[in-house]
């Protein structure tokens, strides 16, 4: 039998059997439902097994199996919460000694965490007739069980901030809110912030706000051995958050232009989640450089040691052989030879540099960073990143020495070129060089 069949007539057994005229006549109402999860599940066990061998459905059926499974899932999921409510009504779960939650969590093993909270919300709420045109919409299935249990923590929130005949309209606007399909949750996040503006007394928000903000927190979470690093983030302010959300959805993260792709020759193969990265840290930077989008401070301070020659060795070569050599911070680090020729155009890096048996020849020249007259001139002249067809514009730029700081080049105008910070890192990697004019910069690609 075709997954097709199977997924029609799961739902013609079962749950839709219930609605027959006549049915609940001669049986009584649980043996009804008993028998009809019972034939639901056979039926379901056999659309399991027949949808293994799915080489030999056709793509119709696949399709029509997907959007059966789907409604049956539905009716399951307003049937148990049906039953939920009725728990919660007569209170049996008071005599196990667990909270209508855990309760639920112990039979209802196929949801999460999150979807047992909201099941036991929304069931609970039956209780309180104030809730009821919100419990009967989530029963009938005009929203998802997750909207009614957002639904609800808003409306607990105002309901001591409001009247009776204001909590049941505030009651009505969120379900007829909720029943538009054009609403999506972005939506609805903004209807129900809306009424808790318009509800919540100053003081309450004042107190949420406090007690959001002290959430904040930033702490290490290192996978593996530790060789992979992250940081994970908690914003207590709605408007820190929305800051970052704003540089990761910016044209910093946005995919490279078909124009720079076929200048440069590289396929931009970034993940959505390397481009977000690498606005972010660009952002960063910016404010580890300076104020006001014009880095003119280094970017960190970085105490490296390595021998003369390694620092000394062309990019291009250093590429060719696998980028050999590296450097040691004080903490102990290894910085290898071709991140410190980058972090040179910028960061504060002082080379303690060794030349024969371990001989310091060099402290560093602290003098070499672009100056805030030197980077309003530069981006008059370049505007921007100088590769083709890259729009990152100047003030997100790194101040790149086409000659190397550490092979002899000069903190000039001459020898400097404006580059975004991905494309900043490919210059390196590829010992790209280039001309540079008092109308712009012309890069001398290499295939």
């Amino acid at each position: 039998m075709g997954m097709t069949g199977m997924g029609g007539a799961v739902l013609r057994t079962g749950w839709e059997q219930l609605a027959r005229p006549g049915v609940s006549e001669a049986r009584t109402t649980g043996e009804v439902v008993g028998e009809g999860v019972r034939r639901a599940r056979d039926e379901l066990v056999r659309v399991e097994l027949g949808a293994h061998p799915v080489g030999l459905l056709q793509e119709g059926e696949l399709e029509a199996g997907l959007d059966g499974l789907s409604e049956v899932a539905l009716s399951l999921g307003r049937a148990r919460l049906r039953l939920a409510c009725d728990v919660a009504v007569r209170g049996l779960y008071l005599g196990t000694g667990f909270g209508l939650g855990d309760w639920l969590a112990l039979r209802c093993p196929d949801l999460g965490a999150s979807e047992v909270r909201d099941l036991a919300r929304v069931a609970f709420a039956v209780k309180d007739p104030a809730y009821e045109p919100l419990v009967d919409a989530a029963v009938r299935g005009v929203f998802s069980i997750a909207r009614a249990a957002a639904f609800h923590r808003a409306l607990v929130r105002i309901r001591g901030a409001v009247g009776v005949e204001e909590f049941a309209r505030a009651v009505a606007l969120l379900v007829a809110a909720g029943a538009q399909p054009v609403f999506d949750e972005r939506d609805i996040a903004r209807i129900v912030a809306a009424l808790l503006r318009a509800c919540l007394p100053e003081k309450k928000h004042d107190e949420r706000a406090k007690a959001k903000h002290a959430l904040r927190d930033v702490h290490e979470s290192n996978l593996a051995d530790g060789t992979v690093k992250r940081i994970i983030m908690t914003f207590g302010d709605d408007a820190d958050y929305e800051a970052v959300r704003a540089v990761l959805l910016s044209p910093l993260a946005a995919p490279a232009s078909r124009e720079t792709q076929e200048a440069t020759g590289v396929v931009d193969t970034r993940t959505p989640g390397n481009r977000r990265y690498d606005a972010l840290m660009t952002v960063l930077r910016r404010g580890v450089a300076g104020s006001a989008g014009q880095p003119t401070t280094p970017k960190a301070t970085l105490i490296v040691t390595m021998d003369l020659q390694t620092l000394r060795r062309e990019t291009a070569a250093a590429h060719a052989e696998g980028s050999p050599g590296a450097g040691q911070t004080v903490e102990g680090t290894t910085v290898c030879a071709a991140t410190v020729r980058q972090l040179a155009c910028e960061a504060d890096v002082i080379p303690l540099v060794l030349g024969g048996p371990s001989e310091v020849v060099d402290q560093g020249r602290r003098r070499r960073l672009v100056t805030p007259g030197q980077r309003l001139r530069l981006a008059a002249r370049d505007t921007g990143c100088t590769i083709p067809g890259c729009g990152v514009p100047a003030t997100w730029c790194d101040a790149h020495h086409v000659i190397p700081w550490a092979q002899g080049g000069r903190s000039d105008l001459s020898n400097y070129a404006l580059l975004c910070p991905r494309h900043h890192t490919w210059v390196h990697e590829h010992g790209h060089t280039a001309r540079v004019t008092p109308l712009g910069v012309v890069w001398l690609l290499r295939p």
